[in-house]
C-alpha cells in the first residue's frame, strides 16, 4: 500500500521535510529545553546538523524503515515540530517519537500528530504493536501518549542517558486490537478513507 505524503488532522499538516526547513529545525531542535527530552538530538544542534538528519529521511522511507513527517500547522509551511514512526517490520511493531517546538506548545498539537502516526501505523502498515517512551521528568510526553490511548507498561531504571546523566525511561504501547476498538464503531471507514489516500 502506497503511503501518503501528507497526513491531516483538523489543525495539522504531516509531510515530508525538504532540506530547506532546516533553518526552522535548527531553531526548534536547538532549543535546550526540546534537545534535553529527545534522546538523539545534541546540543548546540546546528543548521548542518538539521540537513544532515533530513537528507537520510528518503533512504529510510524507501527502505520501509521510518516515516518522519514535520508537523506543520494547516495552512501554513513553517515547521512547527516533528513527529515519526521507526519500523521493525520482522516484528510488526514500530516506535513513534515526536517533538514540538516550544513557540508552538499548549495547543494539543503533539496530541493529533501522533494519533496520526497511529493510523498510519495500523491502517496504513499494518503493524501489530506500536510504542513510545519518555524521560522520567518529561510527564507532558506521558499526558500525551495517555490520551491517545496507549497504556503505560513500566519504568526501566537508569535505562538512558542524556549529556552524562542516567534517567529512568517510561514506556508505553498500543496494540492493534486496542486501536481498533478505541476507533470504533467507524473504523471500516477509517481504513477505507486512508486507503483512498486520506
Amino acid at each position: 500500500m502506497a503511503i501518503p505524503e501528507t497526513l491531516n488532522t483538523p489543525h495539522l499538516d504531516l509531510r515530508h521535510f525538504t532540506i530547506e526547513d532546516a533553518p526552522e529545525v535548527a531553531e526548534l531542535a536547538g532549543d535546550v529545553q526540546i534537545a534535553a527530552g529527545v534522546l538523539n538530538i545534541p546540543h548546540p544542534y546546528t543548521i548542518d546538523d538539521a540537513k544532515e538528519w533530513i537528507e537520510q529521511h528518503p533512504y529510510l522511507r524507501e527502505r520501509g524503515e521510518a516515516y518522519i513527517f514535520a508537523v506543520t500547522e494547516r495552512g501554513s509551511t513553517r515547521v512547527a515540530g516533528a513527529t515519526s514512526l521507526r519500523v521493525d517490520a520482522e516484528h510488526a511493531h514500530a516506535e513513534l517519537g515526536y517533538w514540538i517546538g516550544r513557540p508552538f506548545q499548549g495547543r494539543g498539537y503533539a496530541t493529533e500528530a501522533a494519533g496520526s502516526i497511529l493510523e498510519l501505523g495500523f491502517l496504513g502498515l499494518g503493524l501489530h504493536r506500536i510504542y513510545a517512551r519518555h524521560l522520567a521528568w518529561n510527564d507532558r510526553s506521558g499526558r500525551v501518549l495517555i490520551r491517545i490511548g496507549m497504556t503505560h507498561e513500566g519504568v526501566m531504571r537508569g535505562h538512558a542517558s542524556k549529556w552524562g546523566i542516567f534517567h529512568d525511561v517510561h514506556w508505553y504501547s498500543i496494540m492493534d486490537d486496542e486501536y481498533f476498538s478505541l476507533i470504533m464503531p467507524g473504523a471500516e471507514s477509517h481504513e477505507q478513507h486512508f486507503r483512498d489516500g486520506m
